[in-house]
């Protein structure tokens, strides 16, 4: 009987384990990150702060998609010329451009390229004049709201130092 139920519970061991998801290291390498309310225009949005180089860096890289009314935002110390790439990403994004409570402008619906295309060979995405914040919505965000160029931004948070 002992050996019957040791080989039962390896057997559910085994087929449990093999069919368990295990998720990628660097889902438990990222950190929660602080979250705020925003207002772009009349839409309100949680977006997530990245303002440490470690978060700017990896931004939402390795993740699968965005929730419905989220983002993240990209919180610099002073306005400067910004450049983004697509490095790890698995969505499509729009990436926006803000500087003195409005969009300055946007790089839309900027999709990742092909997995195993080298560092070098990635598009970067340049901000249109020095910013100090960016954010980054699910491709189409701003399209669908009919937001663009001079909509205010309301609620952010002051520049990292």
């Amino acid at each position: 009987m002992t050996t019957l139920f040791l080989a039962l519970t390896l057997f559910l061991g085994t087929v449990g384990g093999a069919l368990a998801q295990v998720a990628p290291p660097w889902r438990h390498q990222v950190n929660p990150l602080p979250t705020t309310e925003i207002t772009v225009g009349d839409v309100p949005l949680t977006v997530e702060l990245a303002v440490e180089p470690a978060e700017t860096s990896r931004g939402l890289g390795y993740r699968d998609g965005l929730a419905p009314g989220t983002g993240m935002l990209f919180v610099f110390d002073g306005p400067a010329p910004r450049s983004f790439w697509m490095k790890g990403m698995r969505f499509c994004l729009d990436i926006i451009w803000i500087e003195e409570g409005a969009i300055q402008g946007a790089a839309e619906s900027v999709c990742p390229e092909p997995p195993g295309t080298a560092d070098a060979d990635l598009p970067s995405y340049i901000s249109p004049v020095p910013v100090t914040y960016v954010l980054e919505v699910p491709a189409g965000w701003l399209d669908h709201y009919g937001l663009g160029v001079g909509t205010p931004v309301e609620g952010l948070p002051a520049p990292a130092e």
